[in-house]
């Protein structure tokens, strides 16, 4: 028995690139989808730059510009939401590749109407689709950043990734997905994160260019670092205005944060707020922000144009030597160096 599809009025409109005589299935599917068919990748990348697509199917073998290429242009220009790729013969490698630049699928010809159907129904809903991850998965993961289980957790999330995927490719595709997500609900869950870390720089998804076994591997490191970053900057208090006062410094860091003002901020004395971050922290408030500033610090060297004085005085050194040599003794580098090494990090 055919399913079928609930998609409303408007139909969904698709381009399909491939140098083939057009699928029988989009007959079968004309109430549903208009198709425009083009038979080579320049003139798909053209049309793409002219017109408005919500799903592109690209042939991974095209003339003048081939799929992959197509791909990543599509990616890099924003030129439409949901690119699929799609060949006559199975290409493991190929497929890989195709994930990096964010293809959502990668199908096989001839198309079957049965996964064209999956394919746009979970476009038109995609709580729906089959590569997410299940909600309790993510919400246990979830609860688990900025705490030693992360790890343990994440590893389990994976493993039933990979138990759970049909196929080595659509395990890929899983955990890519969730990791994505993870990534978009950690910065959601702690928005003064942005102040330390941008969430484009977790984007690229590269095992391959990083030489690690997996895409599962990669983004356990990838999530492992985030979190290490979200316990070092928001440690397990155990008190509730412990906890306040942290997400208030993390919020106002680029005010120097000087103890005396945090704790009149907080109804403290000066003296009540050290005991505080001792008593509940087991470390100093001056050690603390110095070390939230040095984190702040390489955040703007990476990912802003001000000079080095005007970070050392936005972050309430006066002194911009001394604050280099704080700097100098976390990473064995000046300030200048630590901008140009980071600089020359690899982004799609």
């Amino acid at each position: 028995m055919q399913k079928k599809l609930k998609m409303g009025n408007q139909k969904i409109q698709l381009l399909e690139a491939v140098d083939q005589v057009r699928s029988p299935v989009w007959d079968d599917l004309a109430e549903y989808v208009a198709v425009t068919n083009v038979r080579d990748g320049e003139q798909a990348y053209r049309l793409l730059k002219e017109q408005e697509f919500q799903i592109v199917l690209v042939d991974l073998h095209l003339f003048k510009i081939d799929g992959l290429e197509l791909l990543r242009r599509i990616k890099q220009e924003k030129l439409c939401p949901t690119v699929v790729l799609t060949s006559q013969f199975p290409s493991f490698s190929y497929a890989q590749q195709g994930i990096i630049y964010g293809a959502a699928d990668y199908l096989l010809r001839p198309l079957e109407r049965e996964k064209i159907v999956e394919l746009l129904a979970r476009l038109k809903n995609p709580a729906n689709e089959r590569t997410s991850v299940p909600e309790e998965k993510l919400r246990e993961v979830l609860r688990a950043i900025g705490t030693e289980q992360f790890s343990e957790q994440l590893a389990k999330v994976l493993e039933h990734l990979g138990q759970s995927a049909a196929n080595g490719v659509q395990t890929e595709l899983s955990i890519r997905n969730f990791y994505q997500s993870v990534i978009t609900q950690i910065f959601e869950k702690f928005p003064w994160l942005a102040r330390f870390q941008n969430a484009k720089d977790y984007e690229r998804i590269d095992w391959l260019r990083d030489e690690e076994q997996s895409i599962g591997s990669f983004c356990a490191r990838r999530l492992d670092a985030l979190n290490r970053v979200v316990m070092e900057l928001y440690p397990a208090a155990g008190d509730d205005k412990c906890s306040r006062i942290l997400v208030y410094i993390l919020e106002h860091i680029d005010g120097g944060c000087l103890q005396r003002d945090v704790a009149a901020q907080h109804f403290l004395s000066s003296s009540a707020l050290s005991e505080l971050f001792q008593r509940r922290l087991k470390r100093s408030y001056h050690s603390y922000v110095s070390n939230t500033k040095i984190l702040r610090a390489e955040y703007l060297l990476k990912h802003s144009d001000l000079k080095i004085y005007e970070i050392s005085t936005l972050l309430g050194y006066k002194d911009a030597n001394y604050f280099s040599r704080i700097f100098r003794q976390k990473h064995h580098m000046s300030l200048s160096e630590f901008r140009k090494d980071s600089s020359a990090d690899y982004q799609i």
